[in-house]
């Protein structure tokens, strides 16, 4: 069972100061995180240092107590997958190609994707109902269906934690409820799931935990109902919310995934 927890992580860019100050958190194996904050409150920047592709500047990451950089490339990438918010195709990859891309951490190097790798790449592709499109270019598809296909090559990775930044950004409600369950699946059978959002009826329906981040701190980190209130998220995103009952496609996604299972 993998753990991962961050320990006091600060973090500064050049011209532009403090982007994190003492960021610290734990989250069990099946655990879902979801990140909180408003535009430039360093959520990304987090994401980053906790997969390893940032170094802090003080404090530390750790894999089952390992700082990462202790860690082998191999073994973050067997461990970690993360799905950034903007990628640009350099190519025009089939889909099943691109998703395939998922597997190279478990090649060994100048080898190729073997049959077990193409049947993970399928079966990822069709767990999100996207196996029709395999064949096609990548950059043949919808805004949505190719933020699933980068969902689908982070599930064929086989990582035990995934770390996801806006992972329902271009997606109809229907295809924004259908990752966001199969992430509360996921996590259901043992996968850690740690996402940025700024989607705070995901974020109350998929997560267990939440952080909301401001002013380069961790205001918060609890439970989605002590966290997600009226006052906190005010303070956050520096506007009045009020709390009214809206329709959400998320409803009960972590009590179908568990019954499910």
């Amino acid at each position: 069972m993998t753990r991962l927890e961050a320990r006091s992580l600060s973090f500064s860019r050049p011209g532009r100061g403090i982007v994190l100050d003492g960021i610290s958190f734990s989250l069990e194996a099946g655990g879902i995180l979801a990140i909180l904050g408003p535009n430039g409150a360093g959520k990304t920047t987090l994401l980053s240092l906790l997969c390893g592709r940032l170094a802090p500047d003080s404090g530390e990451a750790l894999l089952d107590g390992a700082a990462l950089e202790t860690c082998s490339p191999r073994r973050l990438a067997e461990s970690l997958a993360f799905l950034p918010q903007i990628e640009r195709l350099p190519y025009n990859y089939k889909v099943l190609d691109f998703v395939l891309m998922g597997r190279t951490p478990h090649l060994r190097p100048l080898s190729m994707p073997g049959v077990e790798d193409e049947k993970m790449a399928r079966e990822a592709l069709d767990l999100l109902g996207l196996g029709h499109l395999a064949g096609l270019g990548a950059g043949e598809i919808s805004g949505g269906e190719y933020q699933l296909v980068r969902i689908a090559r982070c599930l064929a990775q086989g990582a035990r934690i995934l770390l996801l930044d806006e992972p329902t950004s271009l997606l109809d409600p229907a295809n924004a409820r259908r990752v966001a369950a199969e992430l509360a699946s996921l996590a259901a059978m043992g996968r850690t799931i740690i996402f940025a959002t700024h989607d705070i009826a995901l974020a109350r329906s998929l997560a267990d935990h939440v952080l909301l981040l401001a002013r380069h701190r961790a205001l918060r980190f609890g439970p989605p109902s002590e966290t997600l209130t009226a006052r906190l998220l005010g303070e956050v995103f520096g506007v009045d919310f009020d709390l009214e009952q809206i329709p959400t496609a998320y409803t009960n996604l972590r009590r179908e995934s568990e019954d499910e299972s």
